[in-house]
């Protein structure tokens, strides 16, 4: 998944936070998955890829909430 590897800022941190939680599991289940491929310096079976037309962005709108509320932030101090 695309979204697994976005830099965390304080964005991204609370887009996270609101996500359900079966999301967030699968997120961590992912993230663990590769720490350990790593570190066993193994690839992922090509029949566990993601396929193109299945990766789904599935923190965008999360994120593009929590931009936009800051951005709203943002203006409201400014005045």
């Amino acid at each position: 998944m695309r979204d697994d590897t976005i830099y965390e800022d304080d964005d991204v941190k609370e887009a996270l936070s609101r996500i359900p939680e079966d999301l967030y599991n699968d997120r961590v289940f992912r993230i663990k998955r590769a720490l350990d491929l790593s570190m066993k310096q193994q690839v992922l079976p090509k029949n566990q890829w993601t396929k193109y037309e299945e990766d789904a962005r599935y923190l965008t709108p999360y994120l593009d909430e929590v931009i936009r509320e800051r951005k709203e932030k943002e203006e409201w101090m400014k005045k």
